[in-house]
């Protein structure tokens, strides 16, 4: 399991796991010492989804938004602290023997988090933690880069909001960029049941691998494209269609989460010129590509968490 892809375990098996380890080895902090190892990436797609946020308060959004596909049971909250919002985690599982092992190596993800829009320099204000303090847990204090608060409700880490703003200094380039419906990969789910379908999946493929095009979905399908065409054919569909549906349902996608600009994402979903994309995209969405990026920018999709940071703003 540790050697293999990254995948999901439940809190509760984590924790058990967390705790064996830590009556073994006479560690209490195994949570950190393990998660240290990683960091924030390791979470795979799911990560690269919450990193690829253009600026660090809507990193947290997609967090919140998404959590459901890392974790059931699991919440996040948003406390006003005066000049800090705590970003509050809670596993659902505080009654389990080993929950703190998952609520300190979760801190250590959180940070990580944040240091990727604020730099490896980057320490909380303070760190918020349930339980009491024991002898010896400095030692903690010196991994997590900041002062323990215990006694508290749910873990949280304490950013400045004036830092919330922060806009994201590595940005995936537009071929590689994860939008929140590609988290379905996180979950199980069936195959696709018709040929639409896959071919679908398989140039959702083929933009990752930054190469769009029917030459690469057949590739993929192991098909030939007269092949493909009849199969198609027969559900009363082309490829040529399939793909223009695509290309636009996917452009629609990156403007609303993104800052990539028309030109990059003309260029990620196979268009040669970046007019033949807006013209495409003009005709099937009736507005220019620039015109929908704007209503998007107006109302966010992540905008009920947004306003939560910006309310706390005006409050302080």
């Amino acid at each position: 399991m540790v050697e293999g892809p990254p995948i999901f375990v439940p809190y509760a098996l984590q924790a058990a796991y967390a705790e064996h380890l830590a009556r073994q080895l006479g560690e209490r902090h195994v949570g950190p010492n393990i998660v240290s190892q990683y960091g924030y990436k390791g979470l795979g797609l799911y990560a690269r989804y919450v990193l690829g946020a253009p600026r660090l308060d809507i990193a947290f959004a997609r967090g919140i938004r998404a959590l459901p596909y890392l974790q059931s049971g699991a919440s996040v909250n948003l406390h006003d602290a005066g000049d800090c919002i705590i970003l509050q985690f809670g596993s659902g599982i505080h009654s389990i023997v080993g929950a703190g092992h998952i609520d300190e190596g979760t801190s250590i993800l959180l940070i990580d988090l944040v240091r990727h829009f604020l730099g490896k320099e980057w320490n909380p204000e303070w760190v918020e933690l349930s339980g009491k303090r024991f002898t010896g847990d400095e030692m903690l204090e010196d991994l997590l880069g900041a002062p323990v608060r215990y006694g508290k409700p749910l873990l949280g880490i304490a950013i400045l909001k004036d830092q919330l703003q922060t806009h994201n200094p590595r940005p995936e380039k537009a071929p590689r960029t994860v939008l929140f419906k590609d988290l379905r990969k996180m979950i199980n789910h069936g195959p696709p049941r018709t040929m639409v379908g896959l071919v679908r999946e398989a140039l959702l493929q083929s933009v990752m691998e930054g190469n769009p095009c029917e030459d690469a979905v057949t590739a993929w399908l192991g098909l030939g494209k007269r092949t493909l065409q009849r199969q198609l054919a027969v559900e009363g569909n082309t490829f040529r269609k399939v793909f223009a549906d695509f290309r636009i349902e996917r452009a629609k996608a990156m403007l609303a989460e993104t800052n990539q600009s028309a030109r990059s994402i003309a260029a990620s979903l196979g268009y040669h010129e970046v007019n033949s994309f807006r013209r495409a995209f003009s005709r099937s969405v009736g507005c220019t590509p620039a015109e929908y990026s704007a209503l998007c920018r107006a109302q966010p999709p992540d905008v009920s968490v947004v306003r939560v940071f910006r309310t706390s703003q005006a409050v302080s």
